[in-house]
């Protein structure tokens, strides 16, 4: 029982480094946005990539801060079922609908990593004047699904220990 203590306290961990590093993301993109008013306000320029890099860093304010928000029970749960079940099912449901988002998830994993895999060994650029390499941005899928598996994993043992 330590050591999965242990090993879902290190899972919780991660989501809230997650949730760190997604609100870093979130005060870039604001700083960029704030950049791009002011230069174009005051020096009628422009960054010409504020717009480009503010959507990047948005899937990673939003891949990175899953995990996060699912451990703080931040994403939507229809409990109008949940309410009326007994402990026991409500239970039995609950570990059931988790094993349904692992499985889910780690499908999206798998896929995404494959992406970004194949978008590097082709060399994809973005079609803009950055021409950034997209498996940079895309790298942020794989990694915050791994993040989420990992809080999925924490939340199904906590859940299975109850």
């Amino acid at each position: 029982m330590k050591s999965m203590d242990k090993l879902i306290k290190f899972f919780d961990k991660i989501a809230d480094i997650g949730g760190y590093i997604s609100s870093v993301f979130m005060i870039f993109i604001v700083t960029l946005i704030l950049l791009e008013i002011f230069l174009r306000t005051f020096f009628n320029t422009s960054t010409l990539i504020s717009d480009e890099y503010s959507a990047y860093f948005f899937v990673v304010v939003v891949m990175f801060g899953l995990a996060y928000t699912f451990k703080e029970d931040g994403h939507i749960r229809i409990t109008i079922i949940l309410g009326r079940l007994n402990p026991k099912l409500n239970k039995i449901l609950d570990i059931i609908c988790l094993i349904i988002a692992l499985l889910l998830t780690i499908f999206m994993f798998y896929y995404s990593l494959k992406m970004v895999i194949d978008t590097h060994a082709l060399d994809m650029r973005a079609d803009s004047i950055a021409e950034t390499p997209l498996f940079i941005p895309q790298i942020a899928l794989p990694v915050g699904y791994f993040i989420f598996i990992l809080s999925i994993v924490g939340k199904l043992f906590r859940r299975i220990r109850k």
